[in-house]
Order: structure tokens, then C-alpha cells, then sequence
């Protein structure tokens, strides 16, 4: 049974691990979207992984069990998602009435709240590929689908407006922002939401037939894209002069990691629109310019992971928190940035490399770059069962009475 510590209060990272498992879900269901074959569609579905778990789709050596495998942990990280997703509800429903949740209303931490419509994205994400990949003919209405996917992520992004202009609005009309209090890069999250939004409704933009809904999806995506990179550039510039004068806090040490789910979510963004616009459009899409923007974006993240994971190693975030005895919700911001950088790594590999006539598919190199890619995914699923077990499933000490 779920249960935190009752001694700490409730925070909001605590939705980070729901988000986490959201992720992880989905950083399987890669193995499928370009290991398995599924000509003529955006992604697989019900009838690609019906035709590879009964074997009529021919495949390349030791395809078909590692596909198989990553199927199964999608659908366990998917119902390890639903199982934290409402176990936080509940938290969250409690933590209302308590004058820890009235003090973060009106704290810079308010902005954490952003968590909440982040994972609700996510949910919808992890609910469309479940609903393509398991459910029989669910393909064949999907043009009738993608208004309700839309007005799901309208509603998430009009709630997650409503956070950010309450936070920011207080901030701007009260004052008391203090650079001090701000050296660190936690403020991201606003940014990562917006991302989230748009990378959600790149999705009808690139795979809808339909020129009207397509575009409606476009408008909104590039909508939330400029809202995420001006936010995006104004804390990164605030936090950094924060950090260079006062030192990182270490409690937040994992928003140093941010931006990389950031840079993931809009990449793919833009590999979405790109395909979305050459569809309705006729601009095709060019291989050079992929080439260019996707490397840009993977070596970036890259640079910023070793970066962070040399800042951890100097204040012993990652020894305190998954060995030590610290145990703090925040350290659920450690997950996201292993989901994003494998999911990337995915995105470059593929479109890059192999759908470039660099590496050819299913060869030697082909399967050590897999291997190289999928050590990080393992990583990052072990970082969060132990946080999950660390934090998530607190035993109540019982001191035995002496008779």
C-alpha cells in the first residue's frame, strides 16, 4: 500500500512519480514505433502487435521476444502510472485543507503546482498509445478521436494557464522575488508543462487527415511552443545569474536536469510539425535539416546531463538520495530527464542515423547503439522503483511495549 512519510508535508513533486512511470511507459513502447514495422500508419497498433505476437510479420533476429518484452513493461509502467496517479489525486484532495498546502500558495514553490497538469498530459499520451496499441479497430475512428484528444489537452493547458498566471501574476503585482531564493532551476516546470501541451497537440497536427484539425492542432501546438520558450528563456536567465552568485540549492539539484525533457518534448514537437506540414503542405521533409536540428538537440543534452551529473557528484545529491538516508519527493525530478534523453536518443538514432543510410537497421552497430541507449532507460527505471520504494512505501516504526 502507497503511503508517504506523515512527518513531511505533502509537496507537489510527489506528482513526479506518477509522471515518471508515465514516461517510462512510453520509452518502451519505442522499441516498438521503430523496431516494428507498421507501413502506412503514424505508429503501431492493435493489428501490428497482433500480427507480432502471432508471428505472421516477418522480423529481424531477436525482434519479435524484445518487442514482446517491451510490450509487457509499457503496460506494467502504464498501470504503475494509473496507481500513482490517483494515489496523489487522494494526496492532493487531503493536502488542501492543511496549512502547509496554504503556505506553498503563497511561496515561490507555488509554481511547482505546474506538476499537475503536467501528469495529466501525460496521462492522455499514455492513454493514446494504449488505446492504438490494445485495443482491435481503434485505429479505424481515430479521425473522430482526435477532437476529444484535443479538447482534453485544451482543458489541461486553460487549467495550467490558470497555475502559471496565478503564480505569476502574484509575484508581479506583490513582489518579493528574491534571487536568492531562486538559485536553482525548479521555475522549468511551468515551462516543461507548456512543452508537454505542445508536444500533445503536435500529435493530431501530424497524423490528422483532416486539414481543418490539423491545423487547429498546429496553431495551438506552436501556441504553447512560444509560451514554453519565452518562459523558457526568462527563467533560464534569472536562474543561472542566481546560481553563479548564491551556488545551487541543493535540495532543488535536479532542475539542473530540466531542461533535457524540455528539449525532448519540443525536438519531437518539431519532428511532428515537420511532418504534419508535409503532408497538408507538400514540403517534404529534408534529411539534412533533420540531421542538423535533432543532433543539435541530443549533444545539448548530452553536455547538460554530464554537466549535472558532475554538480551531483561535487554535493552528493545522487549518493544522499538514492543510497543515503535523504529522502526528499523532490528527487523524483531525477526520472524525467533518463526518460527524455533515451526517447531522444531514440528519435536521433533512427531518423538520423538509420533512416539516413548511415547505419543500417538491425545490424552490429545498429543493436550497440540500442544497448548503449537502453543502459540509460534501465538506469532510469531503477532510480525509480528505489525512490518509489524509498518514499512511497513508508513503514511506521512500532516500538514494542516491555511487559
Amino acid at each position: 500500500m502507497l503511503r508517504r512519510d506523515p512527518e513531511q508535508p505533502w509537496h507537489p513533486s510527489y506528482w513526479l512519480a506518477a509522471l515518471g512511470a508515465g514516461g517510462l511507459s512510453i520509452s518502451f513502447f519505442m522499441y516498438l514505433m521503430w523496431l516494428v514495422p507498421h507501413q502506412g500508419f503514424p505508429m503501431p497498433t492493435w493489428q501490428h502487435l497482433s500480427a507480432l505476437l502471432t508471428g505472421i510479420t516477418p522480423l529481424s533476429t531477436g525482434v519479435r521476444p524484445l518487442a514482446i518484452l517491451a510490450t509487457l513493461f509499457m503496460l506494467l509502467l502504464a498501470l504503475l502510472h494509473f496507481t500513482l496517479l490517483i494515489w496523489n489525486i487522494r494526496e492532493y484532495s487531503a493536502a488542501r485543507s492543511t496549512e502547509a498546502y496554504q503556505r506553498l500558495l503563497g511561496s515561490p514553490s507555488e509554481v511547482q503546482l505546474m506538476a499537475q497538469p503536467l501528469t495529466f498530459a501525460m496521462t492522455v499520451n499514455v492513454c493514446f498509445a494504449l488505446g492504438a496499441l490494445c485495443v482491435p479497430g481503434l485505429w479505424s475512428i481515430v479521425e473522430y478521436l482526435f477532437p476529444f484528444a484535443l479538447l482534453a489537452f485544451t482543458a489541461i493547458g486553460v487549467w495550467s494557464l490558470k497555475l502559471y498566471g496565478r503564480y505569476l501574476s502574484r509575484m508581479l503585482v506583490s513582489g518579493g522575488y528574491r534571487h536568492e531564493e531562486h538559485n536553482h532551476l525548479s521555475p522549468l516546470m511551468a515551462v516543461f508543462t507548456f512543452s508537454m501541451l505542445s508536444v500533445g497537440f503536435a500529435a493530431p497536427a501530424a497524423m490528422s487527415h483532416l486539414a481543418f484539425v490539423a491545423a487547429l492542432a498546429a496553431t495551438l501546438s506552436i501556441l504553447f511552443l512560444v509560451i514554453a520558450v519565452v518562459s523558457g528563456v526568462l527563467i533560464l536567465i534569472s536562474g543561472l545569474q542566481a546560481m553563479l552568485q548564491y551556488g545551487l540549492q541543493k535540495q532543488a539539484t535536479p532542475s539542473i536536469w530540466m531542461l533535457i525533457p524540455i528539449m525532448t518534448l519540443l525536438g519531437i514537437e518539431w519532428v511532428r510539425m515537420q511532418h504534419g506540414l508535409s503532408h497538408h503542405f507538400a514540403t517534404p521533409v529534408e534529411q539534412g535539416r533533420l540531421f542538423v536540428v535533432l543532433t543539435a538537440i541530443f549533444m545539448l543534452q548530452l553536455g547538460i546531463m554530464l554537466l549535472g551529473y558532475r554538480v551531483m557528484q561535487l554535493n552528493g545529491y545522487l549518493t544522499d538520495h538514492l543510497i543515503g538516508d535523504q529522502r526528499n519527493p523532490v528527487s523524483f525530478g531525477l526520472i524525467c530527464p533518463g526518460v527524455a534523453l533515451f526517447v531522444m536518443g531514440m528519435f536521433w538514432w533512427h531518423l538520423v542515423w538509420v533512416q539516413g543510410g548511415i547505419v543500417t537497421a538491425f545490424g552490429v552497430v545498429y543493436w550497440l547503439g540500442i544497448a548503449v541507449l537502453a543502459v540509460v532507460q534501465f538506469l532510469t527505471l531503477g532510480a525509480l522503483l528505489r525512490l518509489s520504494h524509498r518514499l512511497l512505501l513508508h513503514k511506521p516504526v512500532e516500538i514494542a511495549l516491555m511487559e
